[in-house]
């Protein structure tokens, strides 16, 4: 199945590009730049367009009248979700797809790195537990927004935890806590699963892996190839 796969997140939009069954090319576009680069998109791929997002039903109905050349994702063939109340994300839904199609019967922990980071525990497309807490950035924001005179800053990395300016010690507060987090989850995770793959996704995905010391999977485009996987499922 030839096609795009757009993922609409909470500050932009992902795409791949999937040819013969597999992905050729991905990107990102900025909500500021969406009309102009989705068209510019759109014109130069003669392909159905697929659409998936985690905001309100009332934003997901003006992008599809906005761009009447997509097609929303199907309900059908989504991961099962094992939650007792509440519903999970779609993106959380397609990770567990996207683990799914490369590591088959494996349980896995998928962290997606984003305004929120999430942890998805799901074996066999199905999604059996998780957390969420914030996203670095986010962090940040909190951190400006909730006080007086914290600047607000962009996440980058910190060396070293204990730091002799206001901007060092937000930015350390930010890394090593979210190091440390990921640490505690892991391990509650491993002693659960002992055989467990852990897969990073996401904006920052890469940064904290070389930070930890596990066997670590990362796949930057996780979602749309979950996505891509539950378009296939509906078609066989």
């Amino acid at each position: 199945m030839n096609c795009i796969v757009l993922d609409q997140g909470n500050t932009s939009l992902k795409w791949g590009l999937f040819v013969n069954n597999g992905l050729v090319e991905s990107g990102r576009i900025l909500d500021e730049n969406l009309s102009i680069e989705l068209n510019q998109l759109h014109s130069k791929h003669n392909l159905p367009f697929f659409y998936s997002s985690v905001r309100s039903a009332s934003e997901q109905t003006q992008f599809l009248n906005r761009f009447s050349f997509c097609r929303i994702v199907p309900e059908a063939n989504f991961p099962i979700c094992r939650y007792t109340s509440g519903a999970a994300g779609k993106d959380r839904l397609a990770n567990v797809a996207g683990a799914s199609r490369i590591f088959e019967s494996t349980v896995s922990l998928i962290v997606d790195f984003g305004t929120c980071i999430t942890y998805s525990i799901g074996k066999s497309n199905e999604l059996i537990s998780g957390v969420i807490s914030l996203g670095a950035q986010s962090r940040l924001r909190a951190m400006h927004e909730f006080t007086g005179q914290l600047p607000l800053l962009e996440f980058v990395e910190s060396s070293e935890i204990f730091q002799n300016s206001t901007e060092g010690a937000m930015l350390s507060g930010v890394n090593f806590g979210i190091e440390a987090e990921l640490k505690g989850y892991i391990e509650q995770a491993l002693e659960q699963h002992p055989q467990l793959q852990v897969i990073f996704t996401g904006a920052d995905s890469m940064h904290f892996a070389k930070q930890l010391n596990y066997r670590i999977f990362v796949e930057l485009n996780l979602t749309l190839i979950g996505l891509y996987a539950i378009l296939c499922a509906n078609e066989s």
